[in-house]
């Protein structure tokens, strides 16, 4: 989580009229509201059912007991009224469909980029089983009590017992945060899969931000417009170390709005280690970057795809400790990332006006990304595959670079032009 500047906090304030309060100073109730489809208001501790094709309102934050379970069922509706959360200490099972999906929003009538509207979901180490399908995360990042802007999904895990923590989150679509879209830390198994990622943070905030202790997979995401990193993973002076798989991910005209830093698509900082495979980067301010405080030496790479916008900024391709490798494709400027897609935008955000993600990243009939990704995933020591989690998709890597492989097997969901769900 980051600080944000004092007059955005005071705007903040005086548009929401309340402050979110942090998970940690939630005071629970003895006895939790379980949901009986007589109240749509949510507050204070709750737990049991919120019932398909129903609408419910967020009047205050919410908590989950450690032990209790939050069902979310396909096709309902949270709006939340002001800056509140979803506090999560026990389960959160939140699962819809392709048909109904759940939606996760605002109820402000004409939310804006820039803004963060409400608290989106926050866990911490008790949290054992955090499932989010099919659902729509929009307009998060509202300031926490110490006043630094909240993650649309953070969960802080601290479990010292093997792993405790198995946390799924695949086929869902988030808009217009303005912190990270996934902040994860701690000894937890995740499976990050399939989401549509747009516009996420302002001016800083990764979409997926991975540290201390995450092991498991990012795969088949699609991401437009990050502000920060696309992928950021770093462990820090402590162990034990984030490791990841990050495969047939498309990542576009990412990190362009963060001011004063070295952005890139996917970066692998302070110990951490990947793989990292068939992944396309298009118009990104930086490509793939393993630093020297990473564990490089454990780190794979290759089958990557990673065009910069103009020339000069070519030697950024690969700019950390690790180049290119043979099975690599590189290059620069507007004609070759125009070859890539069924349809590239070549702007990029950098004031941070309104627009629409008009990309269409299907791949064209002559992309050079097309049949050149690779089938096999040479592990590291370190590293293994981690498609063990129950209730996870169990996915391989697609002889096609991408999200959005030609056998239809990857990303099911094209990028919508919306801004954000309603």
């Amino acid at each position: 989580m980051k600080k944000i500047n004092l007059l955005l906090v005071i705007i903040a304030l005086l548009t929401l009229s309340v402050v979110s309060c942090k998970k940690d100073t939630v005071t629970p109730t003895p006895t939790p509201l379980a949901f009986t489809g007589l109240s749509h208001n949510l507050k204070g501790v709750i737990k049991g059912v919120m019932k398909q094709d129903t609408t419910y309102y967020l009047v205050d934050n919410v908590t989950i007991n450690k032990g209790d379970t939050l069902t979310i069922q396909p096709g309902a509706i949270v709006k939340s009224n002001g800056n509140f959360s979803f506090n999560v200490s026990g389960n959160f099972i939140c699962v819809g469909t392709d048909a109904k999906p759940i939606i996760l929003t605002t109820s402000f009538a004409s939310p804006v980029l820039g803004f963060g509207y409400w608290g989106g979901i926050q866990a911490d180490s008790n949290a054992l089983n955090v499932q989010i399908k099919y659902t729509h995360i929009d307009w998060t990042g509202g300031p926490a009590a110490d006043l630094s802007t909240q993650a649309a999904i953070d969960i802080e895990g601290t479990q010292a017992h093997d792993y405790g923590a198995k946390i799924i989150i695949e086929n869902n679509w988030f808009f217009g945060s303005v912190d990270d879209g996934i902040h994860l830390a701690g000894q937890i198994h995740v499976s990050i899969k399939r989401n549509v990622m747009q516009h996420l943070g302002g001016p800083d905030g990764e979409s997926m931000n991975i540290k201390s202790g995450v092991m498991g997979d990012i795969a088949y995401n699609y991401v437009w417009a990050a502000a920060n990193n696309c992928v950021k993973l770093s462990t820090g002076s402590s162990l034990p170390q984030v490791a990841m798989n990050i495969f047939n991910n498309t990542f576009i005209n990412g990190g362009w709005r963060k001011v004063g830093e070295f952005t890139n698509g996917i970066l692998i900082d302070k110990n951490a280690v990947a793989n990292i495979y068939n992944n396309i980067l298009v118009g990104c301010r930086n490509g793939i970057n393993i630093t020297s405080k990473a564990d490089y030496a454990n780190c794979k790479v290759g089958n990557n795809l990673v065009y910069a916008i103009n020339d000069s900024l070519f030697i950024n391709v690969f700019p950390g400790k690790i180049a290119a490798s043979a099975t690599d494709i590189t290059g620069s400027g507007i004609a070759k990332c125009n070859t890539v897609f069924t349809k590239w935008d070549q702007n990029v955000d950098i004031v941070n006006p309104i627009f629409s993600d008009i990309n269409v990243p299907s791949l064209a009939a002559n992309s050079p990304a097309k049949g050149k990704g690779t089938t096999t995933l040479a592990g590291s020591t370190k590293l293994s595959n981690y498609y063990t989690i129950t209730g996870a998709t169990s996915d391989v890597l697609n002889a096609d670079m991408g999200a959005y492989t030609t056998d239809n097997y990857g990303n099911k969901h094209l990028p919508s032009s919306a801004q954000g769900v309603k």
